[in-house]
């Protein structure tokens, strides 16, 4: 449903004198999490949905099952996506401008190739004592929508070479409403999107 891109994994990663790893990937495979609330299938327009995510500093590495301390790192981020489900061409398609978007935590950072393909942005996690991701979407108009989340990766630690890391996201809500997926684009939701999206109606 939603593509995604990579993010501050690829580029500006001779900051703070590092490196990624020779082989190209990434140092460090971690986890995280992310929620949308209010948990509802319905909501209204003028409803605020809120995202969050918060990923501790210590952290623990999925291949070696080392714990990590990956506190001042160069920037934690990941790209969001937004899209609205056609149920009459059976097709997702860029949906931001269907929402206020308000980053109570968190980055910005404009993508062109993102926000055309998907109506998406890539954002960079705000650092305090955890990494913390806070957006308020404002829903404006109606229909059927599907948000994901996925993505999100470091370029590592600074002057620290092969630190980079990736994060296998899971998007936690009990019921991310996949049957709105179905009824709209006309085929289950894949394996990816069932971690990381989350679908809705704006009414």
């Amino acid at each position: 449903m939603i593509t995604a891109a990579q993010f501050l994994m690829s580029s500006g990663c001779n900051k703070g004198g590092t490196t990624p790893c020779i082989s190209g990937t990434p140092r460090y495979s971690f986890t995280a999490t992310s929620e949308f609330s209010p948990q509802k299938e319905v909501y209204n327009v003028g409803d605020t949905i809120f995202f969050n995510s918060t990923i501790p500093k210590v952290l623990i590495d999925q291949v070696s099952n080392q714990q990590v301390d990956y506190s001042n790192s160069l920037g934690v981020g990941g790209s969001f996506g937004l899209a609205y489900l056609d149920s009459i061409n059976r097709q997702s398609l860029p949906a931001r401008d269907s929402f206020n978007i308000i980053f109570s935590k968190g980055t910005l950072i404009e993508n062109p190739i993102i926000s055309s393909r998907n109506g998406g942005f890539n954002v960079e996690y705000f650092e305090q004592s955890n990494y913390i991701l806070t957006i308020l979407l404002i829903c404006k108009k109606k229909g059927v929508y599907g948000f994901g989340f996925s993505s999100v990766g470091s370029k590592g630690l600074p002057n620290k070479n092969c630190t980079n890391a990736s994060f296998d996201m899971t998007v936690t809500n009990s019921d991310k409403h996949f049957n709105l997926f179905q009824n709209t684009i006309g085929i289950p939701m894949d394996a990816l999107g069932a971690k990381t999206s989350y679908c809705f109606r704006v009414q």
